[in-house]
């Protein structure tokens, strides 16, 4: 079994801190009850704490959370072995992951929406290798070239602004990177596509894009952001980005350099829309990458079973409200 979203397992260190606090209310309610007056007056007004019932319906609580939590992980098992062949040419997407990206141009901002797109580009991609580049004032390489989606998907969802602790958006280095990550001298197809908002870019990216066009690379961008711009969340102070004199920034869409790049790299410029027709458009030029025959391989196929622990979980937690915590006494029942 594995966890296709294991970040999410970090959730289950707050079970601890809510039933602490479930502890503290508990005796906060207790030490009141007691200002209030007697114990026996207070069952007959409020009802007899059933302490038993009570810390049945924490436990079922709690252990409903856990649940849910570990059902968001996305639990996974084998289900099965498939055959498969890279027979297409290589690829290696670049993500911007600058802090312009968090601008709403699409819902719920640039960066999601780039996922998006990347993931249903990657759906539609055949025995194609493909990689994953990140970058902002710096590139990484967060998935090395694979045929394996699942993993590269993987590597996607977690990728987010922050992770690259330098300002700007290096592009020049993004390209560099990428192309060290595809010349290795095969003769194999190969491209570069990024998702940018093309903002302030640093680095000379015009002169990468002519060492990787030399090597054969080509270049394909994606304008994810719009001419008119749109402000830039600020994790500073929690509102927007503003300037020295006090105005709101805006992030706008560079699509002249993102042309340049496209046309000097052989490749071509789209901009993202809501419909996504772009990424038919990106498909039916790389589609026509071509790679060389290689050997056969085998990868794991998965199955998802979230569902065994969601419905579970929904059904303690639902279950924990219906347990009777008190017990209202009668006159009688006091004597």
């Amino acid at each position: 079994m594995r966890f296709y979203l294991p970040q999410y397992l970090w959730l289950l260190a707050a079970l601890p801190i809510l039933l602490g606090l479930f502890l503290l209310t508990a005796k906060f309610r207790k030490d009141r009850s007691k200002k209030i007056g007697r114990p026996d007056t207070i069952s007959r007004l409020f009802g007899r704490a059933n302490f038993a019932a009570s810390n049945l319906a924490l436990i079922a609580f709690l252990a409903g959370i856990a649940f849910i939590i570990a059902a968001m992980a996305r639990p996974q098992y084998p289900g099965g072995v498939e055959k498969i062949e890279a027979r297409g040419g290589k690829i290696v997407v670049a993500l911007d992951l600058s802090l312009s990206m968090k601008a709403q141009d699409f819902q719920p901002d640039r960066l999601e929406k780039a996922k998006r797109e990347i993931i249903d580009l990657v759906e539609k991609l055949k025995a194609q290798t493909v990689g994953l580049v990140i970058f902002a004032g710096e590139a990484f390489v967060q998935c090395p070239p694979t045929i394996d989606y699942s993993a590269f998907r993987m590597f996607l969802d977690v990728a987010d602004v922050g992770m690259i602790s330098d300002t700007g958006t290096n592009l020049a280095d993004a390209i560099a990177v990428s192309t060290k990550l595809l010349d290795d001298g095969s003769a194999t197809d190969k491209a570069i596509i990024i998702f940018t908002d093309g903002e302030s870019f640093e680095g000379d990216a015009e002169k990468a894009t002519s060492e990787a066009a030399d090597k054969g690379i080509k270049i394909y961008t994606i304008g994810v952001g719009s001419a008119a711009g749109r402000p830039i969340p600020d994790p500073e102070s929690g509102g927007l980005k503003k300037n020295e004199n006090g105005e709101i920034v805006l992030s706008k869409l560079d699509a002249d350099i993102l042309s340049k790049i496209a046309e000097k790299g052989g490749g071509k410029f789209f901009r993202a829309t809501p419909g996504e027709s772009e990424l038919d458009d990106l498909y039916s030029d790389i589609k026509g990458l071509k790679g060389e025959e290689k050997e056969k391989k085998f990868r794991t196929l998965y199955n998802e079973k979230y569902r065994w622990l969601l419905l579970p979980g929904i059904i303690l937690v639902a279950g924990a409200a219906f347990i009777p915590t008190s017990k209202r006494e009668e006159d009688g029942d006091a004597d």
